[in-house]
């Protein structure tokens, strides 16, 4: 039986579809966005990444974009649809 990384942390997944985003910070009066968290896009590719919701005419309309770091810490934008989040586990201390 072959193990993936979703079927061993699959109990951490939050859906965004039944409990929706992390929790957002306002950045500015038409920015909000939260720290990097671990999201899964409906083809099952997963990524370090940041949401960022933008608001405009006054905030009556907004706009969620999803940005992953690629080699070298470079920002991209997610292009799939985003499914699921979890928080990122504490760093390793070692033995």
């Amino acid at each position: 039986m072959e193990l993936n990384v979703g079927d061993l942390s699959n109990k951490n997944w939050i859906s965004i579809k039944k409990v929706g985003l992390p929790e957002l910070e306002e950045v500015d009066k038409y920015v909000h966005k939260i720290q990097k968290v671990l999201i899964q896009t409906k083809y099952g590719d997963m990524f370090v990444a940041h949401c960022e919701k933008r608001f405009y005419y006054g905030g009556k309309s907004y706009e969620i974009k999803w940005f992953s770091y690629g080699t070298g810490g470079r920002k991209m934008k997610v292009m799939s649809k985003v499914i699921a989040w979890m928080d990122l586990p504490d760093r390793y201390e070692g033995e």
